[in-house]
């Protein structure tokens, strides 16, 4: 394990949530690295993942497709940076598996998994380049849409055990 620690936040930049899961880190790493469980939690409803290729390592393409309720499909291509099951995963639209550069890119996500006595403190803070990006971010529901499915990923977790 690597002495990774995420850059301190930044309220102009990064948008950050916390959820307390009743369930270990192993569990939660499941829930992203297994597709039917990925797919149970990843939207909020009613949109839908329709295709899944998480790669969990460095360089592993981070690939999800989602679908409207509209029958709109929203592919989504990425790169995982940096991954240390079951405990941390760095992952970015700036680049596709490879580590290819896309030339273009809206955010990189860090999500660490801390065990504790009741469970995992969940934790997601979201990087942006400029306070614009974070801003649109945030208006196109972050903490509405991130938070859902933080919570649907408790739920989902809690009932594997």
């Amino acid at each position: 394990m690597t002495d990774f620690q995420p850059p301190p936040f930044d309220p102009a930049r990064d948008l950050q949530l916390e959820q307390h899961i009743k369930a270990r880190p192993e569990t939660i790493w499941r829930c992203w690295a297994e597709p039917e469980l990925f797919k149970q939690w990843f939207t909020p409803k009613p949109v839908e993942v329709t295709r899944v290729d998480n790669d969990l390592r460095p360089g592993g393409r981070a690939f999800t497709e989602m679908k409207l309720p509209d029958g709109t499909l929203m592919p989504n291509d990425g790169c995982f940076v940096l991954v240390e099951a079951p405990r941390l995963i760095v992952m970015t639209d700036s680049m596709t598996q490879g580590f290819r550069p896309t030339g273009q890119g809206f955010m990189t996500a860090i999500i660490t998994l801390t065990p504790d006595d009741a469970g995992t403190l969940y934790r997601v803070q979201v990087l942006h380049a400029e306070p614009d990006a974070r801003e649109r971010h945030e208006k196109m529901g972050f903490h509405d849409g991130w938070g859902t499915t933080a919570r649907q990923l408790a739920d989902l977790a809690a009932s594997l055990g």
